[in-house]
């Protein structure tokens, strides 16, 4: 069993309480917003949800009218996924399998778009899925993906409040230039990848797609809010609102893709 198969069935049964923090709700609104119009409405569309976990954006889609493959190397993931769906009573519409982004077990050009959220950076060969991804997408379709931003990574250590250490400095450094990386668990088994803006562009082009887009999610924080306030579960819809004005402002402006702590990608399949 690889390290984040491992971490992932650890953090399964809590896994979806992080979504309810105030960082992660302003994330979803955006990752929708950039989502839904791609989702395909035709009969007999498939999506693949690729490293979709415990199904929180495939019961989304599905309930879009589509049909979904809900991928993911996480057994116990996945089993929270079937009670989900279960609930949701979309068990006609979302197929569950376990498998790796890397290998999969489709044949080419079988899906009409592929939403790979919040998975990438879990990969030290990004190209590999990637391909894979171009392989199994029908020519034209869209693949939607989000990826870390190195900038905000590097720069979230240094703290706000007080004069960085030699130590923080040293380790903002080490991560902008990819000498060190974030890591997932606490014993630091499970590596975070990130990526520049530009990084990420040249990144999705080689490997066989045309990047339409790449819109930045998280331009508010973590860098310009206290984490105690993006670690919220309670604020008012006021404030919410507010933050979702200022995200959804920003979040397409090609220059300002650097300020956000997540870029999110609209890349076609040449």
């Amino acid at each position: 069993m690889s390290e984040v198969e491992l971490y992932y069935d650890k953090k399964s049964m809590d896994y979806d309480d992080i979504f309810d923090i105030l960082y992660f709700k302003i994330y979803d609104e955006i990752t929708w917003k950039y989502l839904e119009p791609y989702i395909p409405s035709h009969p007999g569309a498939i999506v693949l949800d690729a490293a979709g976990g415990t199904g929180r954006w495939s019961i989304r889609m599905a309930k879009k009218g589509c049909n979904v493959t809900l991928l993911d190397i996480s057994e116990k993931m996945l089993n929270i996924a079937y009670k989900k769906v279960g609930i949701e009573g979309l068990q006609h519409r979302i197929v569950i399998e376990k498998g790796d982004i890397c290998k999969l077990n489709y044949q080419d050009e079988t899906f009409d778009l592929i939403l790979c959220e919040h998975a990438l950076f879990l990969l030290e060969e990004p190209e590999v899925a990637l391909t894979e991804f171009a392989r199994v997408l029908k020519k034209g379709a869209p693949l939607i993906i989000s990826a870390p931003n190195r900038y905000v990574q590097s720069l979230a250590h240094l703290p706000c409040t007080e004069t960085p250490t030699l130590e923080k400095l040293n380790e903002s450094l080490e991560i902008l230039l990819q000498k060190k990386h974030n890591t997932m668990a606490c014993e630091g088994k499970v590596k975070i990848y990130s990526w520049t803006p530009n990084e990420f562009h040249i990144l999705l082009e080689r490997s066989g797609f045309h990047v339409e887009k790449i819109i930045g999610k998280g331009i508010t924080m973590p860098l310009r809010l206290a984490n105690e306030v993006i670690t919220a579960r309670d604020c008012s819809e006021e404030f919410f609102s507010k933050l979702v004005q200022l995200e959804l402002y920003m979040c397409d402006k090609p220059d300002s893709l650097a300020l956000a702590g997540h870029l999110q990608a609209v890349a076609k399949k040449v």
